[in-house]
């Protein structure tokens, strides 16, 4: 590939500061202010002529929009907005507002919206008042590349408030038959204190490894028919992607061009299928897939990933949508944009055919997790179905022609529930986890949809509830006999594990503490929970405690109210605790082996 950087030209077009879209998009002017001194005019220096001449302090403003000058009070700010600013009224509410360098506000004389500096901090330079961005297409070298080239408008402002636009060559983007080259024209430096800042190029740097930045754009200043059949894709109806279908939403035309080198039936999708499919897909890549950060290069495959629902092995646009001609023809006439488009394909392929009216009705119940029906039940029944629910709910509870003291015999409608898509996809679950027959038309489509869903989820709620509860006392009862070992009798005192969640919350409401949370860990076998007990009373909650297995330590040892240990408990706690260490031995009964206490040494 050739170096293209000395073919794309740095002049902006002829015309592009008066576009409309740039025009349009430079709200701000710029107002320039500084302190000066005024004589003082005030009621004494009228009667006494002999006063004394005094000066007030005022600053005086410079609008860059009307050109007219104005004096105004004198304010104090911090160090943030210049250390001084102006006092301004405004006109509708009459409330005096403290104005400062780099605030926003009005000129009070042309009421034009102006971006406030301080002329010290001009000095001999300028400020931008206000920034856009456009992009143009052109046709250069004598291979006709196609340039895509994306401009920064400035309004800079001077210290006498003079205003000029100035347009800056940021980036560009050539395209040739097969490839693209991105030019940068624009960097991001860092200047100390100031920080980081973009600066510009004298020329266009040619990047090896690049990434598309620029995004969307609304328009394209130059982009024509004519120029685009000039140019080495003459086909690739850029002009028609830009301008066709929905003008008001942002397109991607650099995916698009790198989309139509790699496929190129994608102008027969454009102009014959169904172009709003195709506009939400580019958004749909861009926003989901991380098209800004992945795309090196401008690799497309990052754009092709998600865009396996369409079949790029063909060229009719109907079969590249996985339709027939007729329904080409519908959705055409419908516009179908990418949900109802999918929402038609994943019914279809569920051997489901949904009608015009049946896409209609889906429109006005709306989109959320509508998708979500194909492949859970029927589609046109359901969305005809859940309108009718919507309409007996609204009649209920939303009729305004009803007063609001007559609702309070009809009760309070249950918290966010609305018989929508989520409402009867929650209801069929509850339904399929219960073992319902959601073949049963009566079971599928209920006459209330939000009475019968509460009450299959409470039945649910219930069942899963005893399912949970018959899992613990399992797990209980294993982790009863994996404890089993550490039984132990000594000294009047014994030791037991938990048994289940019963004795865990029997020990908690006697003792006053809050062992019964540890159920769940107890039976899962993260901790392990023992019960100390008196040996003449082993029914009576005594000590409780808790058991690091893996490490063989006491976490802790509480009794009533979470009190210490006392020295016989202690005593006992030591000797259960060095016999576990020492292995649990039994003997040919059963009973404990106590470990045999270490003599102490005698002193010499």
């Amino acid at each position: 590939m050739e170096r293209v950087a000395k073919l794309v030209s740095r002049t902006p077009p002829e015309g592009l500061t008066a576009w409309a879209p740039v025009r349009d998009a430079l709200k701000l002017w710029g107002l320039v202010y500084e302190a000066v001194w005024i004589p003082d005019r005030g009621l004494e220096q009228m009667l006494d002529e002999w006063a004394p001449p005094r000066k007030r302090n005022m600053v005086e403003i410079r609008c860059s929009c009307c050109g007219e000058s104005r004096i105004m009070p004198w304010a104090k700010t911090d160090e943030q907005h210049g250390g001084y600013g102006f006092l301004q009224e405004d006109e509708e509410t009459w409330e005096t507002a403290l104005i400062g360098s780099g605030d926003e506000s009005v000129c009070p004389v042309c009421r034009a919206p102006v971006r406030v500096r301080k002329a010290a901090e001009v000095r001999s330079g300028y400020f931008v008042a206000d920034e856009t961005q456009a992009m143009s297409a052109s046709v250069a070298g004598m291979d006709r590349y196609l340039v895509l080239t994306g401009w920064t408008v400035q309004r800079r402002v001077y210290r006498n408030a003079r205003a000029e636009l100035k347009v800056i060559p940021a980036e560009t983007y050539v395209f040739g038959p097969q490839f693209c080259q991105k030019l940068m024209g624009w960097r991001n430096s860092y200047g100390g204190t100031a920080g980081y800042f973009v600066s510009y190029y004298p020329e266009w740097h040619e990047p090896e490894k690049w990434s598309e930045s620029w995004g969307a754009v609304q328009e394209i200043y130059g982009l024509t028919q004519s120029l685009v059949e000039r140019s080495c894709l003459p086909n690739c109806k850029l002009d028609v992607y830009m301008e066709s279908f929905r003008a008001e939403k942002a397109k991607y035309p650099v995916m698009y061009l790198r989309l139509y080198q790699a496929r190129r039936n994608v102008e027969n999708l454009l102009v014959s299928g169904l172009p709003m499919v195709l506009d939400d897909l580019l958004d749909e890549v861009y926003h989901g897939y991380r098209w800004p950060e992945a795309n090196t290069c401008g690799n497309i495959s990052m754009a092709l990933a998600p865009m396996t629902e369409l079949r790029w092995n063909t060229l009719a646009p109907s079969r590249m949508l996985g339709l027939t001609r007729e329904e080409l023809r519908l959705g055409r006439e419908q516009c179908w944009g990418l949900f109802l488009w999918r929402l038609f394909i994943r019914t279809k392929a569920q051997g489901e055919r949904l009608t015009g009216e049946d896409l209609q009705r889906a429109v006005i119940l709306g989109y959320p997790n509508l998708l979500e029906l194909p492949g859970q039940g029927p589609v046109g029944k359901s969305i005809r179905y859940l309108l009718k629910q919507q309409e007996r709910y609204d009649l209920v509870y939303n009729d305004p022609y009803v007063a609001e003291e007559d609702y309070e015999g009809l009760g309070e409608p249950v918290p966010g529930a609305y018989p929508d898509v989520t409402t009867l996809l929650d209801y069929w679950a509850a339904c399929r986890a219960l073992g319902r027959n959601l073949d049963d038309v009566q079971v599928l489509f209920p006459r209330n949809l939000i009475e019968a869903h509460d009450a299959a989820l409470e039945q649910r709620r219930i069942a899963e509830a005893k399912k949970a509860e018959a899992l613990l006392a399992y797990r209980f009862r294993i982790r009863r006999r994996q404890l089993a070992k550490y039984i132990f009798e000594a000294d009047g005192l014994k030791i037991i594990p938990a048994g289940s969640r019963a004795e865990l919350q029997k020990e908690a409401d006697t003792l006053h503490h809050c062992v019964w949370t540890y159920a769940q860990r107890h039976a899962r076998g993260e901790t392990a929970i023992f019960f100390i007990r008196r040996t003449v009373e082993p029914w009576k909650p005594y000590y409780t405690l808790e058991l690091n297995e893996k490490k063989l330590t006491v976490r802790q040892n509480r009794g009533l109210r979470n009190c210490g240990k006392t020295p016989e408990v202690q005593a006992f706690e030591d000797l259960w605790i060095s016999w576990v260490r020492a292995g649990a031995r039994r003997d040919e009964r059963g009973r404990p082996v106590r470990p045999e206490k270490k003599r102490e040494a005698r002193s010499a």
